[in-house]
């Protein structure tokens, strides 16, 4: 039995498979960083059909004033970050990553052996 949670979730701008929710939005990637990149840079686009272009996974490169008035519609907001929706685990635990710091250490301590060996 499929669970709701299992299914793959479809984007909202798009239709191609979501990875998660940016910009307030359940969208893919690609959809997520076309509106990084365009909401601020290009906020006059104009549609040259009258703005009834399809945005589908296949046409979505087409017509960039549809697919943004269709990620405005379909809720992204440009006033927030997809950093501040789902901060990153590095961000999370200010300071040094563990991992990095055991892996540094385990490095020298295995590099300073070996000096220790070659120079006596």
């Amino acid at each position: 039995m499929v669970s709701e949670e299992d299914e793959p979730k479809n984007c909202a701008v798009c239709g191609d498979r979501a990875t998660g929710y940016h910009f307030h939005a359940l969208t893919c990637e690609g959809c997520k960083g076309f509106f990084r990149r365009t909401v601020n840079k290009y906020p006059g686009l104009t549609c040259p059909f009258a703005g009834s272009c399809e945005v589908s996974r296949a046409q979505r490169r087409h017509c960039p004033a549809c697919r943004l008035q269709k990620c405005l519609a379909a809720g992204m907001r440009k006033d927030t970050s997809s950093l501040s929706v789902h901060p990153s685990p590095v961000f999370a635990h200010p300071g040094p990553c563990a991992a990095f710091a055991h892996t540094h250490c385990r490095h020298q301590h295995l590099h300073g052996a070996a000096n220790r060996q070659v120079h006596q």
